[in-house]
């Protein structure tokens, strides 16, 4: 039974590696996911709150030999959600969880899409998913050596954990909290521990020094150049996205209790009604059983519900409640392990229970099975194609004005791929954080020295552009909306200026 404890957290991470592996998006994306492609290659800075914990890391994974840049790049998300999974088999017999059932509930955990998506391309949520697997792991390790070197490695991990995801902080009081009351006594025995993990914290948080140092450089991709102490409390801060969520707004409570349904029904959509039932049976159980923890577990999932509810219901958002739900699931087909192993008699050495387990890890495969195909991301070329498509159109030193979704691949082209140097890309960004003041603007600028070409999501877009200049299809490209793959199908336009003796 030692042994197979010691095995499991290896035996989930390595079969879940392979499963992503031959999923995973073989090239490049759209969108943030072509961001996060990019940027670490360059050490620039992206977009708030910058996610330099993940930069860096991106940046290491990416110097490995395997594939191309954006192969690996995905390949690093793959890795992450894996190991957040293999934690998760160590957290859950620590529970008193039978190992099989912890493989089983991590696997099903795996095969959940909103999981699945993330391990197959490059993002900073799987780096996310596994600091918080590992700080639960770590608040469980605590709570039974009450070792300072815990606590203190615990503390480094919140601080890179915060280096690379402000949604941290919608976690980390309660683990901390949880931690504050199981190590009570020792903290009020020697009340300088805390000096240690606050000082390991910091020096994880300092993390953040690399966005001025890195955009002092002046990279080729920095997000509006944060270079002073206003520009960088601004990207940190997320203050762009302020107007976007309702946290800390009078109708947050309402908004959360009326998703609630929407909410159900994509738990179960993604992994039938069983896991997210077990998944809630489980943490009453926890509750009951061992508060303090369960209590913990409980918080998590209402306040990681609550972000979702409150910021565009991004999927993505859900990943943590996942995890929780999981850990709870294995908690409760636990139970049911134990009553059927007091209600059956003994086979010999075999406990009955463990047929329990034998059922999950079942129901886990099939679940993998049938998200397989939804999940696969194997096959899609979409970004390359689209990359392909723009540069090989567009005349010498043409300008392309883009949006976000659609000028991460471009840059991708350029700044790792070398495709088209003397193509000029200019995002919406760009034109708000140069002072342009609209694209107009800058199409004045661009007019009478380049080809000027626009790419719009939305055809409304275009209404300004067609009132000042002649506006005229050029090609169609298939183009993303909102995720990694090319979705739906966008005109990029060739624009003049009306009287062509304007420019001389």
């Amino acid at each position: 039974m030692i042994q197979a404890a010691r095995l499991a957290p290896a035996i989930a991470g390595v079969v879940s590696l392979v499963v992503y592996s031959q999923t995973l998006l073989p090239g490049i994306a759209f969108g943030d996911w072509g961001e996060m492609q990019t940027v670490p290659h360059v050490l620039g800075v992206a977009h708030p709150t910058g996610y330099p914990t993940y930069i860096l890391l991106s940046w290491l994974a990416q110097l490995v030999p395997i594939g191309s840049i954006a192969f690996r790049a995905n390949l690093l998300s793959a890795v992450l959600v894996s190991a957040a999974l293999a934690i998760t088999v160590a957290i859950i017999p620590r529970l008193g969880v039978r190992p099989i059932i912890a493989v089983a509930a991590a696997i099903a955990l795996g095969a959940v899409p909103t999981v699945w998506a993330a391990a197959t391309v490059a993002e900073v949520n799987p780096l996310h998913l596994l600091f918080v697997a590992l700080l639960i792991h770590r608040a469980l390790v605590w709570e039974e050596r009450r070792s300072i070197r815990d606590l203190v490695l615990g503390g480094l991990l919140l601080g890179l954990a915060l280096g690379n995801h402000l949604l941290i902080l919608f976690v980390a009081p309660f683990i901390v909290a949880f931690v504050a009351w199981a190590g009570r006594r020792e903290i009020a025995a020697r009340p300088s521990i805390l000096l240690r993990a606050t000082a390991a914290g910091l020096l994880g948080v300092a993390v953040y020094l690399y966005i001025p140092l890195a955009a002092g450089r002046s990279p080729p991709l920095s997000y509006n150049h944060p270079v002073t102490l206003d520009g960088v409390f601004w990207l940190v801060s997320g203050a762009q996205f302020r107007g976007q969520f309702g946290f800390f707004s009078a109708s947050g409570l309402a908004d959360t209790a009326g998703s609630l349904p929407a909410l159900w029904s994509l738990l179960a959509g993604h992994a039938t009604p069983f896991l997210p039932a077990l998944g809630l049976i489980g943490i009453g159980l926890l509750v009951r059983r061992r508060p303090a923890f369960g209590l913990m577990c409980a918080a998590i999932l209402l306040a990681n519900v609550y972000v979702w509810a409150t910021y565009l219901r991004l999927e993505h958002y859900l990943l943590v409640a996942w995890l929780v739900l999981a850990i709870g699931a294995a908690v409760a087909l636990e139970g049911v392990a134990r009553v059927v192993a007091r209600l059956a008699p003994r086979m010999g050495r075999l406990d009955p229970g463990i047929f329990v387990g034998a059922a999950a890890l079942v129901f886990a495969v099939g679940l993998t099975v049938a998200n397989w195909r939804s999940s696969d991301r194997s096959g899609d070329r979409s970004a390359e194609t689209y990359v392909d498509a723009i540069y090989g159109a567009l005349p010498p030193d043409a300008a392309i004005l883009s949006e976000w979704d659609a000028s991460t691949p471009l840059w991708h082209g350029q700044l790792v791929l070398g495709l088209r140097p003397d193509v000029l890309v200019v995002d919406d960004t760009n034109i708000v954080y140069d002072g342009w003041g609209s694209r107009e603007r800058r199409i004045t600028a661009l007019i009478c020295e380049r080809p000027v070409f626009i790419l719009r999501l939305r055809d409304d877009d275009l209404q300004p552009t067609r009132a000042g200049f002649r506006v005229e299809p050029f090609i169609e490209v298939r183009v993303a909306l909102g995720g990694p793959s090319a979705a739906v199908v966008r005109p990029v336009h060739r624009v003049e200026p009306r009287d062509p003796a304007a420019c001389p």
